[in-house]
């Protein structure tokens, strides 16, 4: 499960919507003490946010806390849907043309309907497997305390 931290700003019937701040993949760089990518991300004056749509299970309220999933099976499947599969149309119009012994010119206009049949296929069949890739909220995370708590403490067990 790939799992993001988040803020509730809207909740909607069966859903939310959450706020992330992008973060950089150079925490996880091992040459980022050496990158300059590392130092500009690093004083970079404004922080880029991203608002997700989430199913969600639980009582939320908004300004919460949460932290967001999805199955990292689904997100494979979704990758490949996008960017194997018009490759593969492509390349199929492009070994079909080629065997029937079309010229340059043809081979290159097959390759081009071939990728834009890929791209007409991923639409059409990402519509009917969006609600797998769908992000869900996993946990709600405890609530901060906004100002002093008064605590009682019981004596009665002091000597």
């Amino acid at each position: 499960m790939i799992e993001e931290e988040g803020r509730v700003v809207a909740i909607e019937q069966g859903a939310v919507w959450v706020e992330t701040i992008r973060k950089s993949t150079c925490s996880s760089c091992s040459v980022r003490n050496g990158c300059g990518q590392n130092l500009l991300e690093k004083y970079r004056s404004n922080k880029h946010q991203s608002y997700i749509q989430a199913i969600n299970d639980f009582s939320i309220e908004e300004d919460d806390q949460v932290i967001i999933g999805i199955p990292e099976s689904a997100l494979m499947r979704a990758s490949f849907l996008v960017y194997l599969m018009p490759l593969v149309a492509m390349m199929g119009a492009l070994l079909l043309a080629t065997a029937v012994g079309w010229n340059d010119f043809f081979t290159a206009l097959s390759a081009m309907a071939g990728l834009a049949a890929g791209f007409v296929s991923v639409r059409m069949l990402g519509h009917s497997a969006s609600d797998q890739c769908r992000v869900r909220v996993i946990k709600v995370m405890p609530r901060k305390l906004v100002g002093p708590e008064l605590i009682t403490i019981d004596q009665s067990w002091s000597a």
